[in-house]
């Protein structure tokens, strides 16, 4: 569990603390932080049964550090955390806003979520569950994954095993949703959930495109692509086979779509024919996932700081957003440290990671930062979400690919 203790108990020979009101003890200083000179907090303020939200402010020697977090009790069964896709789809250039997101799904409060493709498809880097719907499978053999299960969150690795069936022939599925990975000559297997037929259709060859287009998915290698209608949970009789395709059709909630480039493209041209009976099936490494989201680096390990060898983390000092994980999995920390402002100068990645341990996290993950980082939360009175960092963007709150929400069941 997170523990706000006293600063005095912290206090070294480069740093001292002054304390806030009797009612809002100091926070933590983090260790390896430049000289900090003051540090106070907030009062909490309830969000919900479960949630709370307060601010810290450090004074240091290479400036000032503003924070805002959100403490969440999974312990409670009327706390719920699950990630919301920019307008439910993985494919979506303009994404979404973060508060936009929280407040269509109705939620309390939340952070904006993982690393996309920005100016492009719009489209996360890493996994997402919703839900318990795997709506893009997780980086392989990547450790920077939060995933939530029957409400005890953890980090790392969750990997993806998939396999196609035509007949009597199977072949390897690498991903669902990650167009990409069609391209070096593996197969991939697409849902409704790439992208939606919100944006204006028009027919090409007797299939629904979706105009402007997909961003980067337009680049993939020409491939072979078979679109299916289901016939049963995981079963699908093949209605098409488009050889060369170049493009991704926008799919109903009871059509599967098979993407294979090189040697995937020639095992689809060989073994899909129109009728053909296909079966799907696929797992995650970690059983019974509700929610996961993927991020840049693990930040924290076993409560210490943590150089994860799989990780890409930022160069230099950044607005950045975190989650910290403890008490078993039951306590989710949602952190945004401001930055590039005058009020708040940002952190590395290492300094985040020392926040985190400072604040008592057992396990800790860096989300997409710089101008992305957003926390908003429904405040007592209010009936939608206020952003309540300060987000550097001269424009304010940027659309991002998907987030990390709560909600009050």
């Amino acid at each position: 569990m997170f523990v706000v203790v006293s600063a005095s108990a912290l206090i070294t020979s480069t740093a001292t603390a002054v304390a806030a009101e009797p009612s809002a003890p100091a926070p933590p200083i983090p260790q390896g932080w430049p000289v900090v000179s003051s540090a106070s907090a907030t009062r909490p303020v309830e969000i919900a049964p479960g949630v709370t939200e307060h601010s810290e402010t450090y004074v240091t020697a290479d400036g000032p550090e503003h924070t805002q977090v959100l403490e969440v009790d999974l312990g409670r069964s009327s706390v719920q955390v699950d990630t919301v896709e920019s307008h439910d789809r993985i494919v979506d250039p303009p994404d979404e806003p973060t508060t936009s997101m929280g407040e269509r799904t109705d939620a309390v409060a939340g952070i904006n979520g993982d690393f996309f493709a920005i100016h492009a498809s719009g489209a996360p880097l890493g996994g997402v569950v919703r839900d318990g719907v795997l709506l893009k499978t997780p980086r392989q053999r990547f450790a920077a994954q939060l995933s939530i299960v029957n409400n005890r969150a953890s980090i790392g690795e969750v990997d993806f095993t998939g396999r196609i069936t035509i007949g009597g022939p199977s072949a390897t599925i690498e991903s669902v949703n990650t167009v990409e990975d069609a391209a070096p000559g593996n197969s991939m297997a697409i849902t409704s959930d790439l992208v939606s037929r919100l944006a204006k259709p028009v027919a090409i060859d007797g299939i629904t495109e979706i105009t402007p287009g997909l961003g980067g998915v337009a680049t993939i290698p020409a491939g072979t692509l078979v679109i299916a209608h289901r016939n049963g949970t995981k079963a699908a009789v093949v209605d098409k086979v488009v050889p060369a395709a170049t493009s991704v059709p926008a799919l109903s909630s009871d059509e599967i779509g098979l993407l294979g480039g090189g040697a995937g493209a020639d095992w689809l041209t060989q073994h899909a024919t129109t009728g053909a009976r296909i079966t799907l099936t696929d797992s995650l490494s970690r059983k019974g996932v509700d929610a996961l989201i993927g991020g840049a680096t693990v930040l924290v390990r076993n409560g210490a700081v943590y150089d994860d060898p799989t990780g890409a983390p930022p160069s230099g000092r950044n607005p950045e957003t975190m989650v910290g994980v403890s008490d078993g999995g039951r306590r989710l920390t949602m952190v945004v440290i401001d930055g590039r402002q005058e009020s708040s100068i940002g952190v590395t990645p290492t300094e985040a990671a020392e926040y985190l341990v400072a604040h008592g996290a057992d396990s800790g993950l860096l989300l997409d930062g710089g101008g992305s980082s957003t926390l908003a939360a429904q405040l007592p009175g209010s009936t939608g979400l206020t952003v309540l960092n300060h987000p550097s963007d001269a424009t304010g709150e940027r659309p991002v690919a998907n987030g990390l929400f709560v909600y009050d069941k």
